[in-house]
């Protein structure tokens, strides 16, 4: 049985009665995590442009657009909320996937859910089920596919919402098997878009042509039986790699969603440098370290693990987020990184222009663990001849080191504030912390649209 089949086979006939209560808990951090990222990066000047090219396109007012006060259809309210839930680059992570597996996902499994009306445990299904494809099939693609410059997030998440899409609107396998094939045509994204508007784009567009590719595949839409293991599939066409008698194993056993699990982020910025975060921040609050009296950092990193950022300095927000060189710097100014770390005029102030040019990254020959492990060892000299140090493999919000639920309640807190009222933010809290006894996920929905 090829790849396509295979996932389709698992995500139409696994039962919600089956998925582990681990795998429940994790979704519903996941699905609060989401939302309230999305609700803060609603506010961005990427997601107001998006909403309003929505705004102006028109349709049938199926779902509501965060933060905007407008409904239009499913999949274009998909596309605006993806966007606004990777615009400040602060949602989750998974280590399988290289990517960012829940903002495909939310965003189109909610605005679908506005027109189906599923039951809070349908929906969580439907999210592992999704997440299940987009992480294993990370595996599959391996760690070419990244290097080749695609935007996984985007790529796999296509995939990944096209599955939980047709989870939920219950299609066949026969028919979930097509929704799949379809969206493998639709996967797009380019990581040298990274730093622009158009990197949370990506994500947008995932969670619309995923919802897009279940909606057609649902009406009789037909596409390749081997569209992700063929030879001309997406598989060998994302990887540059023939693949050899493709299968897919460990469906489910255990769900990626509990193992390796997700990794939240304390920091509004590219995950590879929460390492060497954690380390600075400690080092600055254990030994009092004035900003101004910093002579060199220096960051050494497993070889590889500075791919993803951007060299050169940085002079917008966006180019901060992939700065390490100005994250290291705004965090031994500031003491913390937070959404105000990320605007253009804290990247161009003078101080951190001029510390960031002492911090120097170092990548050591030893590859970094996969898929994406890894340490920071963060050395930093002072004026006066004295040096701090500290190595870090393990990021705070990591699955080795997660966040409390109250944690993670008030990272949401903090984010979903900027859109909604607080009687609101707290209604969603209570909502997700007992989705799975919500009997329509429409009351989830009417909570963040309505203000």
């Amino acid at each position: 049985m090829g790849v396509t089949q295979t996932l389709a086979r698992f995500v139409a006939l696994t039962e919600a009665e089956v998925i582990p209560p681990e795998a429940v808990t994790e979704a519903k951090r996941a699905i609060l995590d989401t939302l309230g990222v999305a609700l803060a990066g609603c506010r961005e000047e990427s997601s107001g442009i998006v909403a309003e090219w929505v705004r102006q396109q028109g349709g049938v007012e199926e779902a509501g657009v965060w933060g905007h006060g407008f409904r239009t259809a499913a999949p274009q309210a998909a596309l605006a909320n993806g966007a606004s839930g990777h615009a400040l680059d602060y949602d989750d992570v998974n280590v399988s996937m290289r990517g960012h597996p829940s903002v495909p996902l939310v965003p189109a499994l909610l605005a679908l859910g506005e027109k189906t009306r599923p039951s809070g445990q349908e929906f969580i299904a439907a999210f592992v089920l999704g997440f299940e494809v987009e992480t294993k099939l990370g595996r599959l693609a391996g760690g070419a596919h990244y290097a080749l410059g695609w935007h996984a997030t985007s790529t796999l998440g296509t995939l990944g919402a096209a599955a939980g899409c047709a989870r939920l609107l219950r299609l066949d396998e026969g028919r979930t098997h097509m929704a799949l094939a379809v969206a493998a045509s639709m996967a797009s994204g380019l990581r040298e878009n990274f730093g622009t508007m158009t990197k949370p784009l990506h994500a947008g567009l995932a969670a619309r042509n995923g919802l897009a590719a279940a909606e057609l595949a649902a009406r009789g839409f037909t596409a390749s039986q081997q569209a992700l293991e063929g030879n001309s599939g997406f598989l060998p066409a994302f990887t540059g790699a023939k693949v050899d008698s493709p299968s897919i194993e460990g469906l489910g056993d255990p769900f990626d969603i509990v193992s390796p699990g997700i990794g939240v982020k304390l920091y509004p910025c590219c995950y590879v440098t929460h390492r060497a975060l954690d380390a600075a921040l400690e080092l600055r609050a254990t030994n009092g370290i004035d900003a101004s009296q910093v002579e060199a950092v220096e960051v050494r990193v497993n070889r590889g693990m500075l791919m993803p950022l951007i060299k050169g300095t940085p002079r917008t927000g966006l180019e901060g987020k992939f700065s390490l060189e100005y994250c290291l710097a705004a965090a031994l100014l500031d003491g913390w990184l937070t959404l105000d770390s990320f605007t253009d005029t804290a990247v161009r102030r003078p101080e951190a222009q001029a510390l960031l040019a002492k911090v120097r990254a170092v990548e050591e020959e030893e590859e970094a663990p996969f898929p994406i492990g890894g340490y920071a060892d963060v050395r930093i000299r002072m004026m006066e001849g004295g040096e701090h140090s500290l190595r870090v493999d393990v990021p705070k919000g990591d699955p080795q080191r997660p966040l409390t639920w109250e944690e993670l309640a008030a990272k949401f807190r903090d984010c979903a504030r900027r859109a909604l009222p607080a009687e609101a933010v707290e209604r969603i809290v209570e909502l997700v912390g007992g989705l799975e006894g919500v009997r329509d996920v429409r009351e989830l929905a009417s909570v963040i649209t309505a203000a």
